[in-house]
């Protein structure tokens, strides 16, 4: 995916705008991991201008899960291959995307009961939105469905105040979930930005559909290019 990107937009010499970004992070709570990485390209000028966008994403991770007299152990992969379009108003910017979703799940030992296993291809649409309240102040929303396993779904909100130049720090609420699971996230972040890139990371309190309660943390870092 992200070769095709590159493909069908290369860099030119004299570009000083970047029209590119890539990110990669990890998440880790007491039952599952994952490690993820993406590229963005905006194909028609740079990232901060209005206009149409194509994005890659792929990854890693494991979890498991308690079923009497035995663990569960899963570990799955997935992508994404998403076009979209970027919209400037005021203040607020706004990322729709639509495209492709893969996921393949495999299970140790084997779950009959779990409609969550397999590979699975299907449609996924997301929106982004960031809120500029001030030059101190922001809001930032992303939201994420796609039809595998019948539905899987991913949502995050934050609220920052930045310190100085490039230093933020808030709270943020996420959830996600399919047939079988649902996590609710609640904690807080810092996150450190410049001109190309940014750095974050977040720790926090996690409870799953068992009300089983537990930690998170997330690490992740982006470069525009």
């Amino acid at each position: 995916g992200a070769s095709l990107v590159l493909a069908m937009h290369p860099a030119t010499a004299g570009e000083s705008l970047p029209n590119k970004e890539i990110w990669g992070g990890a998440e880790v709570t007491a039952k599952t991991w994952s490690v993820y990485s993406g590229i963005t390209a905006a194909l028609y000028g740079p990232l901060e201008a209005d206009g149409w966008r194509i994005r890659a994403v792929g990854g890693y991770g494991g979890y498991s899960y308690p079923k009497y007299p035995v663990t569960i152990r899963g570990y799955g992969a997935f992508a994404d291959l998403l076009v979209g379009y970027q919209r400037q108003f005021g203040p607020v910017t706004l990322k729709g995307f639509a495209g492709l979703a893969f996921e393949d799940h495999t299970l140790l030992p084997f779950d009959p009961d779990t409609d969550v296993v397999g590979t699975e291809y299907g449609p996924k649409a997301v929106l982004e939105a960031w809120w500029t309240i001030s030059p101190k102040a922001w809001l930032s929303l992303d939201l994420s469905w796609s039809s595998l396993y019948d539905s899987t779904y991913a949502a995050r909100a934050r609220a920052g105040y930045q310190f100085n130049d490039g230093l933020s720090a808030g709270l943020e609420l996420a959830a996600n979930g399919n047939p079988d699971y649902d996590g609710n996230r609640a904690g807080g972040f810092l996150r450190f930005a410049w001109s190309h890139g940014e750095i974050s990371a977040s720790v926090g309190a996690a409870v799953d559909r068992s009300r089983e309660l537990g930690g998170y943390g997330t690490l992740n870092a982006l470069f525009k290019y």
